[in-house]
């Protein structure tokens, strides 16, 4: 009776909720060599919940960045403007430059997809596999050369990685 009392007197704020989910994260993401899998929706909740952090962490790594793609053409990240979470599937959206020697510049974003691999918080790491570029949309540029410029990145794309602290 007095536990059913206590019970229901119990009011879960926001911290509380958020703070019982980083924990019990904890035994789904920390990564260990006999975990089986990652728990696709805590991936997904926490991935989407911190998102700005993720965000800044990818553009400390790569804004700025330059890809050479042959002697008339380089290739600048210029941002990443977005980042999501579908279950285990990360999405990012990359702004780019195409910086041209004979033909005006292109701007544009590219999209690129990769599975999570490992979240771990504590270590404040990210791990992903299987990266894709899904679409490349860039200004003064033909759909063909979209799709060339697509094909090539993933030839050259790093396949898995990890990012983080």
């Amino acid at each position: 009776m007095k536990l059913v009392t206590a019970m229901k007197s119990l009011t879960l704020n926001s911290k509380m909720i958020c703070g019982s989910l980083i924990a019990l994260s904890f035994l789904y993401v920390s990564p260990k060599p006999a975990m089986a899998q990652l728990n696709c929706r805590v991936v997904e909740v926490l991935g989407n919940g911190l998102q700005s952090e993720i965000l800044t962490e990818l553009n400390n790594h790569l804004a700025g960045e330059r890809e050479r793609i042959n002697r008339r053409k380089e290739l600048q990240i210029n941002h990443i403007e977005n980042v999501s979470f579908d279950a285990c599937r990360m999405t990012t959206t990359v702004n780019v430059t195409l910086e041209r020697k004979i033909r005006r510049d292109a701007h544009g974003t590219v999209q690129v997809g990769a599975d999570i691999t490992s979240f771990n918080l504590p270590n404040r790491q990210l791990c992903y596999g299987n990266a894709r570029v899904t679409n490349v949309n860039l200004s003064r540029t033909l759909k063909i050369g979209e799709a060339v410029y697509q094909w090539v990145a993933n030839a050259v794309l790093p396949n898995s990685g990890c990012f983080g602290a």
